[in-house]
C-alpha cells in the first residue's frame, strides 16, 4: 500500500496514488521533496518519486496489501455493517468511478501547468498537446468499450444484454472521453489558473497616451505598463505552512551581524523595530534588460525595465532561490525615458504606505488570523540604475557620483577612508533639491542630484539612508579584473610569468578540480599595459573563481618577495572580509583599514596617469558602515537577480510576438510563480538522496561511532549514499567541509567526506555526514589557503549537515613542490569563523 504523508490516506494502486498527490499538488497542500518511507531517497517532482516506487518498492507494498487495511482515522475508513450492502457504506467502492476520473483531469492539469511554467515552451502548441490528451482518452475509451463488449459476447451473454451494457458504456464512460475539455483552448487554461487561489495575475496600469500610424491611419494608443500586487503575492505565499514558519524565526544576535535584521537600520526603522507587529521587509531591485538580439536592427525598440524584490525576513539560503524573486513591475525602456521612474513607481509608494500603515488582514497557517504588514527597506541595483532610479546622476566620470557621500574625482584618489567624506544627509538633500529649483542654465544637477526621488514618499525610507552597494557589479565585476589586469601584467614584466604558461596552469588546475567546475574562467589573452583589465570579459562568478584559485595555479611559480604577489594576496584577503556571511563589530573596524591600506597599496604600486582609481574603488571605502546599518554585503548582491533575467530572455525568444512583450513576459512569469507554489520550489532547506544502498551498521568504516552517536547495534541497518544535494549545493564524497575550529591553535578544521548515513527505523529525512578528519597545520599565506595533514591513526567524525561551521563544499588541492614534498592545501571560498 501506498501511504500520503500530506493527509495519511492509503492508496491500493500506485496510479490512484500518483494521482492523490498530483490533487494535492494542484491546492498547494503537497511539501516538497518526496520522501521514500521504505528507504529514506527523497524526490524533488511527483514523477521522480512514482517512477522510484513502482521499480523498487512495488513489490512490497502491493503484493502484501490488506484490502482492508487502512489507517485509523482516514477519512476512507468506515465500519461496515454486515446487514447493509456495503457497497451503501464503503465510499470508496461508491466513488470508484468518479475518483478515477478526478485522477485523470489532476494529472492533466498538473501537465499543463508544468506546460505553462516552462519558458521554452510557446503557449500557442499547449491547446495543441491538451488535444492529443483528450484524442488518445478518447480513443482508449473506444478500445475498453469494444473489448469489454467483445468480451460478454464471447462468453456467451444474449445480444440483448450485450446492447444493454453497451449503451450504459456509452454513457459512464462518454465524459472520459475528454476529460480535459476544461482546458482546450487557451481562453479556458487562462481562466482556469487565473481564478487559482494562489495566482496573483498582473495589472496594465496606464502611463500615457500616444498616436500611432499604420496603413497611413493614426490611432490613439495607451502606453503602460505591467503591475503585479505585493498584497496578492504575499497573500499567496503566506498560505504555506513552511513559509509562515521561516517568516517567524527569529534571527537577531546582538553580537553577530548575519542578517538585515541585525543591522542598525532596522532596528531602528519605525514598522520593522515593532516586535508586536508582523512585519514584512521588502528589498527592491531594478534593471534594464534587452529581450532581443543586440546584433539585429531596432534592437533597444523592445527592451523592458523589470522591477523585482525579494523578502528580507528569509535567509539568504531562500532568498537566493529562483522561485523567491518576485517580479513587481515590467516596463518599456522607452517609457521610462519618456515619463521618468515617478509615474511607475507611484503604485508601488501608495502600496507600500497602505500595507506598512494599515496592513492586510488573513487567516494564515501557524499564525491564524492576523493582520500582515510591509514596507521598503532596501533598494539594491548596479551603480548605474541605482543612481537613475535615485534621481542621482548617472555619468561615473564626474564628481558627485556618489549616493552616499560628496566625493568628488580629485578626493577619490586622495582619501581612503569615509571619515574623510562629507556624507549625505536628509537636510542636505532637501537644500540639494531647493537649489535644484532655483538653478537657470545649462547644468541640470546640484551636487549629483537632478530630480526627486518617489521613493521618499514611503513611510521610514530615504535614499540618503538607503546603505546598500551591490558588492558583484562593484568587487567581482569591477574592481577585480580591473586589479587582476595590474598584477598579472606585473607578474609577466617583472617575475617571467607568460600568458601561455598562466592559460596552462588554469587548464590543469580545472581537470582537477571538483567543485565550481561550471565556473571555470576563459582563456586569457595578452596583456597588453597595465591598467588595461584582463580580456575576454568573463561572468562574475568566473572573475570570482579565478581570483580565489589563482595563488595555488602560480604559487610554485612565484617568489613570495614580488610586490605584485603581495598585492594579489592583499586583494584575496579584501574580497574574502567583503564576501563573508557573518561579521562582528571588531571585524568591520578591520575591514575599514584594510580597505584603507589596499587602496593606498594600489596606488603607491600602480598609480600613474593611466591607472587610477575608479569611483568603484571609493565605494569601497562605504562597506564598513553599510555592514552596521544593514548587515552582511552577500544580501544586497544582484546576482540572484541577474540570474532572473535569463527566464525573460527565454520566454521572449520563444513567444516572438512583441505587440506588448512586458504583458505576456509578466503573464508567463506569474504562471512560473504560481507551479513553483504549487511544486514546493521556494523551499530548499530540505536534503535530496537520490540513490541509496542499505548495508548493516558493521560493514561501515566507522561501526562503533555509528553506534554510539546513532544508539545503534552492529546488525542494525543503514541507508548510504556518496551524493546528497540541499537547494544548489552538491555534497559528493572527497568534498571537504568545515567541521569545526581546533581548540589548541584556534584553526579551522576540515574533514573529507566519507559518505551519508540514515537510519532505517527513523521515519524523517535526517541524514548524517561520515567525515575523516583531517589536521590543520597552518595557514600559509602564499597560497592564502590552509595546509591540511592526515591524523595518524585515521580519525572519523559524525554529524549533520546544521553541524557544519559553513555550508559550502570545499576542494582540497595536492601540491607538489621542486624538493620532492607533496602538501594538501585548502581555499575557502570567503572569511568563516566559527560563532
Amino acid at each position: 500500500m501506498f501511504v500520503c504523508a500530506s493527509c495519511g490516506i492509503v492508496e491500493l494502486s500506485l496510479g490512484k496514488f500518483r494521482a492523490h498527490l498530483q490533487r494535492h499538488r494542484n491546492i498547494g497542500e503537497l511539501k516538497f521533496p518526496l520522501v521514500c518511507s521504505e528507504c529514506k531517497s527523497s524526490f524533488s517532482t511527483i514523477y521522480n518519486y512514482v517512477r522510484h516506487l513502482g521499480r523498487y518498492h512495488s513489490s512490497t507494498t502491493e503484493n502484501n496489501v490488506d484490502a482492508d487495511c487502512v489507517p485509523t482515522g482516514c477519512s476512507h475508513a468506515a465500519d461496515v455493517d454486515v446487514d447493509e450492502d456495503p457497497r451503501e457504506k464503503d465510499p470508496r467502492e461508491n466513488n470508484a468511478a468518479s475518483d478515477l476520473f478526478q485522477d485523470v483531469r489532476s494529472e492533466g492539469v498538473a501537465l499543463v501547468a508544468g506546460l505553462r511554467a516552462n519558458s521554452g515552451v510557446p503557449y500557442v502548441v499547449i491547446p495543441n498537446v491538451v488535444d492529443s490528451f483528450n484524442s488518445m482518452s478518447s480513443s482508449l475509451t473506444s478500445l475498453i468499450k469494444t473489448q469489454t463488449v467483445n468480451c460478454l459476447r464471447s462468453c456467451g451473454l444474449t445480444e440483448d444484454t450485450v446492447e444493454a451494457v453497451e449503451v450504459q458504456l456509452d454513457t459512464t464512460l462518454q465524459k472520459c472521453s475528454t476529460p480535459l475539455d476544461f482546458l482546450d483552448t487557451r481562453y479556458k487554461q487562462d481562466k482556469y489558473f487565473d481564478n487559482h487561489p494562489l495566482s496573483a495575475k498582473p495589472e496594465s496600469v496606464t502611463l500615457g497616451t500616444s498616436l500611432i500610424s499604420h496603413s497611413g491611419k493614426s490611432t490613439l494608443s495607451y502606453e503602460s505598463y505591467q503591475y503585479v500586487s505585493v498584497e496578492k503575492t504575499l497573500h499567496c505565499l503566506l498560505q504555506n505552512r513552511e513559509y509562515v514558519q521561516l517568516l517567524l524565526n527569529d534571527k537577531t544576535n546582538s553580537d553577530v551581524f548575519k542578517h538585515y535584521t541585525d543591522g542598525k537600520q532596522c532596528k531602528t526603522h519605525p514598522l520593522f523595530s515593532d516586535s508586536k507587529k508582523l512585519s514584512i521587509m521588502i528589498q527592491l531591485f531594478y534593471d534594464g534588460l534587452g529581450v532581443t538580439n543586440p546584433l539585429r536592427g531596432q534592437s533597444t525598440l523592445h527592451n523592458v525595465g523589470v522591477f523585482f524584490y525579494t523578502i528580507k525576513n528569509l535567509s539568504e539560503q531562500y532568498n537566493s532561490c529562483f522561485s523567491n524573486v518576485h517580479l513587481l513591475a515590467l516596463c518599456y525602456s522607452l517609457d521610462i525615458k519618456k515619463y521618468g521612474f515617478d509615474p511607475i513607481l507611484e503604485k508601488f509608494v501608495s502600496e507600500m504606505n497602505k500595507l506598512s500603515r494599515h496592513g492586510f488582514q488573513g487567516n494564515f497557517p501557524v499564525i491564524g488570523q492576523c493582520t500582515v504588514f510591509a514596507s521598503l527597506c532596501q533598494v539594491t541595483c548596479d551603480n548605474l540604475a541605482l543612481n537613475g532610479i535615485f534621481g542621482f546622476i548617472e555619468s561615473f566620470a564626474c564628481d558627485y557620483f556618489c549616493t552616499l557621500c560628496y566625493a568628488t574625482q580629485e578626493k577619490i584618489q586622495q582619501y581612503f577612508s569615509e571619515d574623510l567624506f562629507e556624507m549625505r544627509t536628509k537636510s542636505s538633500y532637501n537644500a540639494d533639491l531647493s537649489a535644484l529649483t532655483k538653478r537657470t542654465g545649462k547644468k541640470v544637477h546640484v551636487r549629483g542630484i537632478k530630480r526627486y526621488c518617489k521613493l521618499n514618499d514611503i513611510d521610514g525610507f530615504h535614499v540618503t539612508t538607503n546603505f546598500s552597494l551591490d558588492i558583484m557589479h562593484i568587487v567581482l565585476e569591477g574592481i577585480v579584473p580591473y586589479e587582476l589586469g595590474c598584477v598579472l601584467c606585473g607578474l609577466c614584466a617583472h617575475d617571467g610569468l607568460t600568458v601561455d604558461v598562466i592559460n596552462n596552469e588554469i587548464q590543469l588546475f580545472w581537470g582537477k578540480i571538483t567543485v565550481e567546475k561550471g565556473n571555470r574562467p576563459l582563456e586569457l589573452n595578452k596583456f597588453d599595459q597595465s591598467g588595461g583589465g584582463i580580456s575576454p570579459s568573463m561572468k562574475a562568478v568566473q572573475y570570482w573563481a579565478l581570483l580565489k584559485y589563482l595563488p595555488l595555479i602560480l604559487g610554485c611559480f612565484v617568489s613570495h618577495k614580488s610586490n605584485h604577489w603581495r598585492f594579489l594576496l592583499h586583494l584575496e584577503h579584501l574580497v574574502d572580509l567583503i564576501f563573508a556571511p557573518k561579521f562582528t563589530p571588531s571585524m568591520t573596524s578591520y575591514l575599514k583599514s584594510v580597505i584603507a591600506d589596499h587602496l593606498a597599496m594600489f596606488v603607491d604600486l600602480y598609480g600613474s596617469e593611466s591607472v587610477r582609481l575608479r569611483p568603484k574603488h571609493h565605494l569601497l571605502v562605504h562597506l564598513p558602515t553599510i555592514i552596521l546599518m544593514s548587515g552582511p554585503l552577500t544580501g544586497m548582491g544582484c546576482l540572484r537577480y541577474e540570474l532572473k533575467n535569463s527566464f525573460f530572455k527565454r520566454s521572449a525568444h520563444i513567444a516572438c510576438n512583441f505587440i506588448n512583450i512586458c504583458q505576456t513576459l509578466a503573464y508567463r512569469h506569474q504562471q512560473h510563480a504560481l507551479f513553483s507554489l504549487l511544486s514546493g520550489h521556494n523551499m530548499r532547506n530540505t536534503v535530496l538522496a537520490t540513490s541509496q544502498s542499505t548495508m548493516p551498521v558493521w560493514m561501515t568504516s566507522c561501526s562503533a561511532l555509528l553506534c554510539y552517536k546513532l544508539g545503534l547495534q552492529g546488525v542494525d541497518d543503514v541507508f548510504t549514499t556518496s551524493k546528497l544535494s540541499v537547494g544548489s549545493l552538491e555534497y559528493k564524497k572527497g568534498h571537504f567541509l568545515i567541521i569545526d575550529e581546533q581548540a589548541d591553535t584556534g584553526l579551522l578544521q576540515f574533514g573529507e567526506i566519507c559518505s551519508f548515513v540514515s537510519h532505517v527505523t527513523v521515519s524523517n529525512d535526517v541524514w548524517y555526514v561520515i567525515v575523516k578528519c583531517f589536521k590543520t597545520v597552518e595557514f600559509c599565506g602564499h597560497l592564502h589557503s590552509y595546509c591540511i595533514s592526515a591524523s595518524a591513526p585515521d580519525k572519523y567524525a559524525i554529524l549533520t549537515l546544521a553541524d557544519l561551521v559553513d555550508h559550502h563544499p570545499l576542494y582540497c588541492h595536492q601540491c607538489s613542490f621542486p624538493d620532492g614534498m607533496v602538501q594538501k592545501y585548502i581555499r575557502l571560498p570567503y572569511h568563516v569563523f566559527k560563532m
